[in-house]
């Protein structure tokens, strides 16, 4: 089976406008959450941030409860509104970076599962990137690439 990297541009399978049109991105860490509401080329992405006040950033400690300095956003005020803004989309491609509690890509998911099932079942997967090295443009032709790859044919009963 070919991955991302292997596939030339002429092997992606055309993709209708209406799929592009249906099928978001979201893009998210801990400092932003990118909403790309098509994948066409061009698209430009909503970003949502977490709130920045002492209230809404959890600490994470070392031992004596010391902080490293490490803070992340407050779940609950960070991922409700990235969820309200997922609202309008059909299937909905979720990428991100990081590891463990580093990545805000399976702890979002995780949430959405616990506090919007319904929003959740129009995840179709979760892609693991390193958006920051790539351009929006690149970003867009990896979900394109991704949805074609994995697009599900349509069966004709004769």
């Amino acid at each position: 089976m070919k991955t991302l990297q292997t596939i030339e541009p002429s092997e992606i399978a055309v993709i209708e406008a209406e799929e592009l049109k249906n099928s978001w991105l979201l893009e998210i860490n801990h400092h932003e959450a990118r909403i790309f509401r098509s994948t066409k080329h061009g698209t430009v992405a909503q970003r949502i941030r977490p709130l920045q006040s002492d209230e809404a950033i959890c600490h994470t400690d070392t031992f004596d409860s010391f902080s490293r300095g490490q803070e992340k956003p407050d779940p609950a005020r960070f991922f409700g509104p990235v969820a309200e803004a997922l609202n309008g989309a059909g299937k909905i491609l979720v990428c991100g970076s990081g590891t463990g509690m580093a990545n805000e890509m399976d702890q979002f998911v995780a949430w959405l599962h616990d506090h919007q099932p319904e929003l959740a079942g129009r995840i179709v997967d979760t892609l693991i990137v390193d958006a920051h090295h790539l351009t929006d443009a690149q970003l867009l032709a990896k979900a394109r690439t991704y949805i074609a790859l994995h697009r599900t044919p349509l069966i004709s009963i004769h």
